[in-house]
Order: structure tokens, then sequence, then C-alpha cells
């Protein structure tokens, strides 16, 4: 009792996971702009470690942006 049906939980879903994948794509994007700037004032002897570094961190970036954003839009369309 209380709770959403199997078909309404499935559409929440699917909308919860919606919100996130915008949410992560567009602030990713900037924050890839944004690193993309600060490699500019690397020294040449750094530039590959500092590509490797902003690389895994807009990566890692997405992929908690998208869980975050997630859970939160499930807990928020319910």
């Amino acid at each position: 009792m209380g709770e959403l049906c199997t078909k309404c939980l499935n559409d929440v879903a699917r909308k919860a996971s919606r919100i996130g994948r915008v949410t992560a794509v567009v602030t990713t994007l900037l924050v890839t702009g944004y690193v993309l700037i600060t490699l500019r004032s690397v020294t040449p002897a750094w530039q590959a470690a500092a590509r490797i570094v902003g690389a895994t961190a807009v990566v890692v970036w997405y992929l908690l942006t998208y869980r975050i954003v997630k859970r939160i839009a499930l807990e928020w369309l319910k």
C-alpha cells in the first residue's frame, strides 16, 4: 500500500535516468571546457600527465554527477 505500481516505477526510473544523463552531459561539457582552458597554463614537461589527470577527472565527474542527479530525481519524482 502506498507504493507505485511496477509500470509507474519504471516510468519514474526512466525519467530520472534521462534527467541525470542530461544534467551530467551539460555539466561535463562545462568541466571539460574549464579543464581545456586550464591545461594551457601547464608547462610542456607536464602536459602528458596533466592531460591524463584532466581526462580522468572529466570521466569521474560524469559518472558521479549522473549517479547523484539520478538518485535525487528518483526521490523527487516518487
